[in-house]
């Protein structure tokens, strides 16, 4: 399948020490999202890093046609946005402020007037209006986590990289902030990458799944091909349930751990 963006032969290291392996993902057509699942130090941060610019190494990443060697820094950084796990760090700056401060810092072309309904509609779309005037060190994790995907939102981007976006929201806010991303994928178009812990959310919100285990990809497709007891056994030493809802998507019910003394 061709696609807007794809990825192939990515490697990573830390100093000696290989993280990511020959990393293939499925390519992305536009509208469509991407799940990164895989248990703690499996690679999803350090593949985000990679995506993202930040961290140089091997392999090809494509959107549009063009690497991203090939779109430039300042390219890749216009048309690349990205929320990373950690918030944005308590201070007196106000959410309205940072908004403000980092699009007139990557020079969106919008005038006082449309940047100022841009930020007030994605403030309303993720219930950040009552603290817009609020010091990012009075807010909760939470929120500031919301306030670090506006950023990412405020630019419109080609691709939007989010790196465990929920780990910090209730389960109103995780099926809110989820279902945001979805909409805007039907209404603007555009790619979404997001690594994510839950399964269930993964399976639900995502066109394709890659699963990385020890810095490879085993196991990449549509949420039904992935997510099967086998590789919930091999992957997160889980005996678990796979079955479908309504609309045919899984639903993974663990139902113990597996002996980690125990072979495969």
């Amino acid at each position: 399948m061709t696609g807007r963006f794809s990825v192939s032969n990515l490697g990573a290291r830390y100093g000696r020490a290989v993280v990511l392996h020959d990393v293939a993902l499925p390519a992305l057509r536009d509208g469509e999202m991407l799940g990164i699942l895989g248990p703690n130090a499996s690679g999803k941060s350090t593949l985000m890093r990679r995506l993202t610019g930040e961290m140089p190494g091997p392999g090809d990443i494509l959107l549009d046609g063009r690497t991203q060697r090939e779109h430039g820094r300042e390219g890749w950084r216009r048309a690349v946005a990205a929320a990373p796990q950690t918030p944005p760090a308590p201070s007196a700056l106000m959410p309205t402020e940072l908004m403000w401060s980092t699009a007139r810092a990557l020079g969106l072309a919008l005038s006082d007037a449309e940047l100022a309904a841009r930020i007030e509609g994605i403030f309303d779309e993720l219930g950040l209006g009552a603290v817009a005037l609020s010091p990012l060190a009075t807010l909760s994790g939470g929120k500031r986590q919301l306030v670090g995907l506006a950023l990412a939102l405020v630019r419109n981007p080609t691709l939007l990289l989010l790196d465990e976006p929920t780990s910090a929201l209730d389960l109103h806010w995780r099926l809110a902030v989820l279902d945001l991303v979805r909409r805007r994928l039907r209404a603007q178009g555009g790619l979404v990458v997001a690594a994510l812990h839950d399964l269930d959310l993964a399976a639900r919100y995502c066109d394709r799944l890659a699963v990385l285990h020890e810095g490879r990809v085993l196991a990449a497709g549509c949420p039904a091909e992935v997510l099967t007891p086998d590789l919930l056994a091999r992957v997160y030493r889980v005996e678990a349930e796979v079955s479908a809802d309504p609309e045919g998507r899984p639903v993974v019910r663990a139902l113990r751990a597996i002996d980690p003394g125990k072979g495969d």
